[in-house]
Formats: structure tokens, C-alpha cells, sequence
């Protein structure tokens, strides 16, 4: 028998700044102040050939209206590994009521299958070739655009535009293996309450995920903000998981550290998932002339 099997491809970040920034590339433009982040991501504990995600990524506006962004991605699942190095650009327009920042980025990704890693239950069969590791470049595209505002933000991006084509084991005129990119739309919006004082702050947000051919996807959350230094957040995931952020931030240096309890059926499997983000701001926001966006 066989059929085919449709699924989200794009990995998704419960540190909601990072996750934006990957996401959309007009949010490179989001903050004024350099930084430079490393994220890892540990999904369905316990279960073998689970996804594993390890980003290294920063961005700097080096014009009051331009800024670059850059982030190295690994994600690895079963035999599958892809990685990713991207480069973004943003243009930031400023009116007196909000900004427009309009964000464009390019890819190079390698697409890796590991026929050595394949495990069959017949051992004689010759239709599967376990003896061949086999790999393929192919660049990308992505663009977004970005509305913000003193307590507000709306995003809207479109994700792998080319839907590239890796093709694996093809060879003297035989069929090859194809896995083919689609595009993904992203949509995501955050509006923020102040308790009393401009320490305590309320940040509703959601994160809305299409795909053709895939179940529509969206994240549900709420963050706590104490003093722009202490984070608590709560997040519900489609079908998938609750998640429950912490994070804090000292002088330049951030960290947050994300847990996941699965609610789908995944977790007759897997025990939840693992994520921690290590930030470093490349000065103090004290020194920062025209203000600050930090992750948090």
C-alpha cells in the first residue's frame, strides 16, 4: 500500500520575539539595539529520531531606517537533516501614529537523507538502500511586512516562495526522491495592557500558521512582564501542546527557558518538549538614543 502525507514543515519557536524574527524578516527591525541569540529546541522527549532544532542568530540596524539580519538554523528529525543559513534586510518607515517596516530575506538550504540511518524489518529487501547518504543545496526566498506601535504590533509573512524541489537518489536515468518546499503564511499580533504602572504590563499575542494541504495551526498566549526584566507566559498550541515560558533579563545578557506539555497523541510517545534561548544585547539599552525593543 502507499499514500502520501501532508504536514507543517517549518519549525515554530515558544520564545514569541525570537519566533517572529525567524518567522518574518521585517522584524529585524523591531529592535534598535544589536543582539546576537542562540536557541535550542528539544521536541517529544523520549521518542526516537524526535525534532532537535539549534539556531544562532542576530540582527543590527545599521542605518535608522535599515537593518540586516542573520541566523544560522540545524533542524534534524529521523533520517532527515536540513540546514538552513539565512540573510534578512528591513526598511523601517516611521508616521506619527505607528511604523511600517517591510522585510525581505534569502536562504541557501541543505537538505540531507541518511540511508545509513534507516532501520528495515527485512533485511533482504532490495527496494530500500540503506547503503546511500545523499544531500542537495537549493536556495529560498521570504518577505513580511510589520505594523507596530507604542503597544501594539501586527505581522504578516509568506514563507518559501520558490517551493523548491530536493531531489535524492537519482541517477542514471532513475527516479529520484523529491521533497518539495510549500509555502507557509504567518500571521502574528500582540497588544500590550499596563497594570497600574508601565512596570507590570499584560501582552496578550497570537500566532495564526497556513499551509496548503496541512490543518490550519495557531498559538493562544499571554505574557507577564515585570519591569522589562522578569517574563511569565502561557501559551495553548492547536492540537498540540500548553507551553509556559520564563525568562529574565540582566544588564545586556537575556535567557528564557520554555516547557511544553503535549495534549496530542503524540504523547503516548514522547514526554514534552525542552526550549532555551541565551541573549546578549551588543550594548546597554541605556546607551541606546532611540529606545529599545528588547526580546521580552
Amino acid at each position: 500500500m502507499a499514500g502520501e502525507l501532508f504536514s507543517q514543515q517549518l519549525p515554530a519557536f515558544r520564545n514569541r520575539e525570537f519566533n517572529t524574527f525567524i518567522l518574518n524578516p521585517s522584524a529585524i527591525s523591531s529592535n534598535v539595539i544589536p543582539d546576537i541569540f542562540l536557541n535550542h529546541r528539544s521536541q517529544w522527549l523520549g521518542y526516537e529520531g524526535a525534532p532537535r532544532m539549534s539556531t544562532l542568530a542576530g540582527r543590527n540596524m545599521f542605518r535608522p531606517e535599515m537593518g540586516l539580519g542573520l541566523f544560522l538554523m540545524s533542524d534534524s528529525h529521523g533520517i532527515s537533516q536540513k540546514t538552513d543559513i539565512n540573510l534578512g534586510y528591513s526598511y523601517l518607515i516611521k508616521t506619527d501614529d505607528f511604523n511600517i517596516s517591510f522585510g525581505l530575506s534569502w536562504s541557501v538550504s541543505q537538505y540531507r537523507l541518511a540511508g545509513t540511518r534507516i532501520r528495515i524489518y527485512d533485511l533482504n529487501d532490495n527496494i530500500i538502500n540503506t547503503t546511500i547518504d545523499d544531500k542537495s543545496w537549493k536556495p529560498d526566498a521570504n518577505a513580511g511586512i510589520l505594523f507596530s506601535g507604542k503597544d501594539f504590533y501586527v505581522g504578516f509573512s509568506v514563507l518559501q516562495m520558490f517551493q523548491t524541489k530536493y531531489k535524492f537518489f537519482g541517477t542514471d536515468g532513475e527516479i529520484p526522491g523529491i521533497i518539495k518546499d510549500t509555502r507557509h503564511y504567518f500571521i502574528t499580533g500582540l497588544y500590550q495592557l499596563e497594570l497600574g504602572d508601565e512596570q507590570n504590563l499584560l501582552q496578550p499575542f497570537t500566532n495564526l500558521y497556513f499551509a496548503k494541504g496541512t490543518p490550519f495551526k495557531f498559538d493562544l498566549g499571554i505574557s507577564y512582564l515585570y519591569n522589562n526584566k522578569f517574563q511569565a507566559a502561557l501559551m495553548v498550541n492547536k492540537g498540540d501542546a500548553i507551553s509556559f515560558t520564563f525568562g529574565y533579563i540582566y544588564e545586556r545578557y537575556s535567557i528564557s527557558y520554555s516547557f511544553d506539555i503535549l495534549v496530542s497523541r503524540i504523547r503516548n510517545a514522547g514526554s514534552g518538549a525542552h526550549e532555551i534561548c541565551l541573549g546578549v544585547y551588543l550594548f546597554d539599552k541605556k546607551t541606546s538614543k532611540t529606545g529599545s525593543a528588547p526580546m521580552f
